[in-house]
Formats: C-alpha cells, structure tokens, sequence
C-alpha cells in the first residue's frame, strides 16, 4: 500500500517567506519539495519557475521595493475625464488651432490623445468639425483627372487626399 502525505502551501509575510507544511507537522521551503517532485511530474520545471517568483515578489514586498496593488475602489476614484486634462486656456488653444487649419490628427498626436477624443472635444466646445473623406468638389475633380489620364498618385497629390482615399473612391465610381 503506498503511503500519501498532503502538503499544504504556507506564504506569509512573516519570518518564513514560502513554504510547505505537512499533516505530520515537517516543515520545508518550497524549491525543496519542488525539487523532489521533479522526478514525478514532467512539468516541475514550471512549478519551480512560478513558485521562485512568487517567493521574489515576496521578499520585495516585504522590503517595500514594491507596494500592494491598490484596492478597486481607490482605482476607481483615481479615473479622471480626459476634458480634466486639459485647462480652459489650453483647449481653447487647441480649438483656434484646429479652426486655422491645423490637422486632428497632429493635434492629437501632440497631446497624447486618439483623434476621436480630439473631435469630441472640440464638440463638446461649439466647434466645427471639418468634413471627412471627401467633397462633391473633390469627387469631380478625382473623375476628371482620371479620364485625363493621370495615375491616383499624382490625382491624390494634386486634390490633396491620401492615395488609399483617391484609389478607393474610383473603385466605388467604376462599380456604380
């Protein structure tokens, strides 16, 4: 009859750091027991790797190089609005930016913001957005180029849009 012994697994911020515990009461560090089971299982390796880590983590949280991870309600009352980012004075500059003619894109960029953020708060301020993608004007002069014989590179160049915008429109004009 083989005999079984049950460990139970004991971390504590106190004098012993990480360690197993049998029913009998024999006490051992845990990289010792991992050790011995490493000629039953095929993955000790792992449990060796996972356990050595958990015993630096504690050691550097007992140091105080490392602290707790906050609770989720102090997480929470740290969320802030992006509109809170960002003085009066500042998105004000932004918008006057933005409405001479400066892009969304580099504004954002500038600020460390996605560009949907940027148009929402200039939005959110009474400010226009210039229109996406591109105009009546712009959809005739791209047809007109073309029949000229112009490639999309030199038509996007000269309408000013990107060369995915110029080449996709004309796919949609062709199919219609």
């Amino acid at each position: 009859m083989k005999r079984t012994t049950a460990f139970v697994l004991t971390i504590t911020a106190g004098s012993r750091s990480l360690g197993f515990r049998s029913e009998a009461g024999h006490e051992w560090p845990a990289l010792t027991l991992v050790e011995v089971l490493a000629g039953y299982s095929k993955q000790a390796h792992r449990k060796m790797d996972r356990l050595s880590t958990a015993a630096r983590a504690l050691q550097r949280l007992k140091s105080g190089e490392i602290r707790p991870r906050a609770s989720q309600s102090e997480r929470h009352s740290r969320r802030y609005r992006i509109a809170d980012r960002f003085s009066s004075d500042e998105l004000v500059a932004i918008g006057q930016r933005y409405q001479a003619g400066e892009q969304s894109t580099d504004l954002a960029k500038e600020h460390g913001i996605a560009k949907s953020t940027l148009l929402r708060l200039l939005a959110e301020r009474g400010i226009q957005t210039r229109q996406r993608g591109l105009t009546p004007a712009k959809e005739r002069e791209i047809l007109r180029l073309r029949k000229q014989g112009f490639i999309i590179r030199d038509i996007a160049q000269r309408v000013g849009c990107s060369y995915d915008t110029a080449r996709k429109f004309l796919l949609t004009a062709s199919n219609a």
